[in-house]
C-alpha cells in the first residue's frame, strides 16, 4: 500500500518538476526579454538626450562662430564620442534700436548621436539679435572736429552709399551750390539737417534716430587678442604690413641722422620683418601708435630703413590682405599707404579695388580700431584706397598733418579718398582743409565712401561690444 502511494507521488514529482522547469525558463525568457527591452529603451533615451545636448551645442556653437568673425566649419563637427553635429545660420531680418539696427539670425544646430545600436538626430533653433557699428557705413557722436571745434559739413562731391548716423545735428555745404548725396537711410539724433533747405540729396529720406553709444576702450580686441604687440617710448612706433594671410611687423624709433631726427625702423626693410599668422582669435592689440598698410601691385612707400625721407629704398610688395583680421591700437594708427585686400577688384569696368557683394568672391575682412585716432598719412600718393571697417572711439578719422598751419607742409593736398568699409568716429574728423590758414590746402578734395555690404552679415572679429545680443532657444521655429 504504501510502496504503491510512493509510486503514485513519485510521478507527481516529476510532473511538478517539469512544471517548475518551464516556469523557471519562462521566468527566465521574461526577466532576458524584459532586460533587452529596457536596455534599448535606456540606449534610446541616452541616443536622445545626447542628440538635444549635441544640437543645442552646435547653435550656442554658430553664435559663438558668429560673434568672433570665425568661419563656419565644412562636413560633421565631432562633438564627443559617438556624436556629430553642424549648424546652419539664416539671417532672417533686421529691425531698428537704440543702437542703430538688430540684425536677426536664425541659427539651426543639428545633432547626431550613434550612441548604442541606433542612430537618433534633431535639431535645436536658436534666435540670435545682435548690433553692430559696422551695419553703418558712416557713424559719429559730434559733426565737429575735437581740436578746432568748428562744425564739419557734407559738400560737392561726398557720396555716401551705406546708412548714415549721427548723434549731432547734419550740416549741409553753401547750399544750393553744393549736392553732396545720400544713397541709403540717414538718421540723427537731433532730428535736424541744417539748413533744413539744403541741396543734398538724401535718396532714401532722413528722420530721427536714437543715440548710438560709443566705448572708451577697444575692451573686446584687448580682452581676445592673439598677440600683443607696441612700444613704450613716445618717439617710437610698430609698422604692420599685411600681405596674404601674414601679417609683418617691425618696431620703428626716432633717431639722430645728419642734422635732423628721422623716423628709423629695424629690420632695415620690410622683407626682413619676421611674420605671423592672423591668429585663431582674429584679433592683433598694439600699445602705442602703429603704421598701417597693404599696398597691393607697387611698392610699399614705407618700405627701408628710414621711410619718411626715401622712396626707393627696398622694394617689398604685398599681395594685399587675405582673411579675417581686427587691429586694435591704444593710440594713433596711421594708414601709410594704400589698404587694400588680395580679393579686391583691380580693373575697369568696376570701380578699383572695390569689393564685391559676396563672400564667395572676397571672404576678406579687416577692422582697424583706434582708441585714440586713425589718420591717413602725410606722405601718400594722391589717390588712396583703404578696405576696412575702421573705429577712432574716442577721437576721429583724419588726415596725419591737417593741423599743420606753417610752413613747410602746410600746402600737401591730395585727390581723392576711396573707402570700402565704414567709419565710425566719436567726433568727425577733419580730411580737407583750406582755411587754417586760408589759401592753404591739405588733405583730400574729394571722398568717395562706400559701404561694404559684407559686413552686415559678415562683421570683422569681435568689432566692437555687440551691445544687445541675445540668443534664445526655442522649441520649434515659430518665434521665427
Amino acid at each position: 500500500m504504501l510502496r504503491d502511494q510512493y509510486c503514485g507521488r513519485k510521478g507527481s514529482v516529476l510532473v511538478m518538476a517539469v512544471i517548475l522547469s518551464f516556469v523557471t525558463i519562462m521566468l527566465g525568457v521574461t526577466f532576458l526579454t524584459f532586460a533587452f527591452t529596457l536596455h534599448n529603451k535606456v540606449d534610446s533615451q541616452i541616443r536622445l538626450e545626447q542628440q538635444s545636448l549635441t544640437s543645442i551645442s552646435m547653435a550656442m556653437l554658430g553664435m559663438f562662430n558668429k560673434i568672433t568673425g570665425k568661419p563656419n566649419p565644412s562636413g560633421l563637427i565631432p562633438f564627443y564620442e559617438d556624436n556629430f553635429g553642424w549648424y546652419d545660420i539664416i539671417n532672417t531680418g533686421s529691425q531698428p534700436s537704440g543702437y542703430g539696427t538688430t540684425n536677426i539670425d536664425k541659427i539651426i544646430g543639428h545633432g547626431i548621436s550613434k550612441y548604442g545600436e541606433g542612430e537618433d538626430g534633431g535639431d535645436a533653433i536658436g534666435r540670435f539679435t545682435y548690433e553692430s557699428f559696422a551695419d553703418y557705413l558712416y557713424i559719429s557722436h559730434r559733426e565737429r572736429d575735437s581740436l578746432r571745434h568748428v562744425i564739419i559739413k557734407f559738400w560737392t562731391p561726398d557720396t555716401l552709399n551705406g546708412k548714415v548716423h549721427s548723434n549731432d545735428t547734419i550740416h549741409i555745404s553753401d547750399p544750393p551750390n553744393n549736392h553732396p548725396r545720400f544713397m541709403k537711410k540717414v538718421t540723427t539724433t537731433m532730428n535736424y539737417i541744417d539748413p533744413p533747405n539744403s541741396g543734398a540729396t538724401f535718396d532714401e529720406d532722413w528722420n530721427f534716430g536714437s543715440t548710438i553709444h560709443f566705448p572708451d576702450q577697444a575692451t573686446e580686441i584687448r580682452r581676445n587678442s592673439g598677440y600683443n604687440w607696441g612700444t613704450t617710448g613716445p618717439d617710437s612706433l610698430t609698422q604692420i604690413v599685411l600681405s596674404g594671410g601674414l601679417v609683418r611687423m617691425r618696431k620703428c624709433g626716432m633717431a639722430r641722422l645728419g642734422n635732423a631726427d628721422s623716423m628709423v625702423c629695424y629690420p632695415n626693410f620690410l622683407s626682413e620683418a619676421p611674420t605671423y599668422q592672423i591668429p585663431i582669435t582674429g584679433c592683433i592689440f598694439v600699445y602705442g601708435r602703429v603704421w598701417i598698410s597693404a599696398c597691393r601691385d607697387r611698392v610699399d612707400m614705407m618700405d627701408g630703413m628710414v621711410p619718411e625721407r626715401s622712396k626707393t629704398d627696398g622694394g617689398f610688395i604685398s599681395e594685399g590682405f587675405e582673411g579675417k583680421l581686427t587691429i586694435g591700437s591704444s593710440d594713433t594708427m596711421i594708414i601709410t599707404d594704400n589698404l587694400v585686400y588680395k580679393h579686391s577688384r583691380s580693373a575697369p569696368p568696376s570701380k578699383i579695388y572695390s569689393v564685391p557683394t559676396t563672400m564667395d568672391s572676397c571672404a576678406d575682412v579687416l577692422g582697424l580700431i583706434s582708441e585714440r585716432y586713425i589718420m591717413i598719412g602725410r606722405l601718400v600718393r594722391d589717390t588712396v584706397y583703404v578696405n576696412a571697417a575702421m573705429a577712432a572711439v574716442t577721437g576721429s578719422i583724419s588726415v596725419q598733418d591737417i593741423y599743420r598751419n606753417i610752413a613747410p607742409g602746410w600746402d600737401n593736398e591730395k585727390e581723392s579718398l576711396v573707402i570700402w568699409g565704414s567709419l565710425a568716429q566719436r567726433n568727425r574728423g577733419i580730411v580737407h582743409t583750406t582755411d587754417y590758414p586760408y589759401g592753404h590746402e591739405r588733405g583730400f578734395n574729394q571722398k568717395d565712401y562706400n559701404y561694404d555690404v559684407r559686413l552686415r552679415n559678415n562683421p570683422p572679429p569681435h568689432f566692437l561690444p555687440a551691445r544687445g545680443t541675445e540668443f534664445i532657444l526655442l522649441t520649434d521655429d515659430s518665434g521665427i
